[in-house]
């Protein structure tokens, strides 16, 4: 075969051709390479100023690793991460959703974006994030939590109590302490909707349990002090409330409702030491001067009664009931003057 000089045209066109291609194709490979390496020194950069708490520092580098490859979620994700962390609402919600358009079937930004909501007290939308979250991890116990969680907020109580215990159901360990307290919670706030003592008595149960597993749990012990209140079980009341000054002996709400169970059992001298107790340690705690001014009236204390409820309206002096201490001041003043006549 005979070459022309056609054919030896054609042959450079094609190698011209191949080395242009060949060109592009390696331009083309570092600038992928290239921008990858740019990202993953910015995003890296982020996750390095986040841990350490320098969260301006961390969206600076984030914003730049989304501007580098808009296609990446990791840092959309993580731009949200420390949007929430400044407490920046709406520019946390909006990076959630851009990394969710990128990656719809990722658990955690829903977990996020539900804790996000849930912060912010929007359960109705918390609610959506951890639902879908539960159908994506379909036996994890946190995020059947979550939505019982969100379900109590929305007042479906009965929903919130399936969801609790299937959560223990799922997870049988010293975990369940936050579970056994949340059905506890359940429990009690459907008694205060419904008065039915034995949702009380389950709520009581609860509370026994997740002081089983944890017994330093302060707020189950007062939970359960205050249960044992509503049933007029002043002893057990009382035992609770003891409970709880072991594990925190500056509890002023421990103290508080110790004193009232004294006052019930007939017991003033007592409760005066515990409403003083409560005084010492937070003087500005409202609540405790209407209790300790009942008493002191119960002692014959009039003129001290009345300082004390005086001293509630100083310190709160927009609560419900304000009216009624009122009335029942004048009331005292009336019986004080009246003695001192006879």
């Amino acid at each position: 075969m005979v070459l022309t000089i056609m054919h030896i045209q054609n042959f450079g066109f094609y190698i011209i051709t191949g080395c242009l291609l060949l060109i592009i194709i390696i331009a083309a490979l570092m600038w992928f390479f290239n921008k990858n390496r740019r990202y993953e020194f910015e995003y890296n950069k982020g996750i390095e100023s986040y841990q350490k708490g320098n969260y301006d520092l961390a969206l600076s580098f984030f914003a730049k690793a989304t501007f580098v490859n808009p296609e990446k979620l990791d840092a959309f994700y993580n731009l949200g991460l420390t949007y929430m962390a400044l407490n920046r609402i709406d520019e946390a919600e909006k990076n959630f959703k851009k990394a969710l358009d990128i990656n719809n079937n990722d658990p955690d930004i829903y977990h996020n974006l539900g804790l996000l909501y849930y912060s912010v007290k929007q359960y109705d939308k918390a609610y959506l994030q951890f639902k879908k979250l539960s159908e994506l991890k379909i036996d994890d116990h946190e995020a059947t939590y979550l939505v019982g969680l969100c379900q109590m907020e929305l007042e479906d109580i009965d929903e919130a109590i399936e969801s609790f215990n299937k959560a223990v159901k799922i997870k049988i360990s010293s975990e369940n302490a936050v579970y056994y307290l949340a059905l506890a919670h359940a429990y009690d706030k459907r008694f205060d909707l419904s008065g039915t003592f034995e949702d009380l008595k389950i709520a009581g149960d609860f509370y026994t349990k997740t002081i089983e597993v944890d017994p330093k749990n302060e707020e189950a012990c007062y939970k359960l002090a205050i249960c044992c209140a509503k049933q007029g079980l002043w002893d057990d009341c009382v035992k609770y409330c003891k409970k709880v000054i072991e594990i925190n002996d500056q509890s002023i709400n421990a103290y508080n409702q110790m004193g009232l169970a004294m006052y019930c059992s007939g017991d003033f001298d007592t409760a005066v030491s515990m409403y003083k107790k409560v005084i010492a340690i937070n003087p500005q705690y409202s609540d405790v001067y209407t209790n300790y001014g009942y008493v002191l009236e119960k002692q014959g204390n009039f003129q001290e009664a009345i300082k004390m409820f005086k001293k509630f309206l100083e310190l709160n002096p927009n609560a419900d009931g304000t009216e009624m201490i009122k009335d029942h001041i004048i009331e005292l003043e009336n019986s004080i003057n009246i003695k001192n006549k006879i």
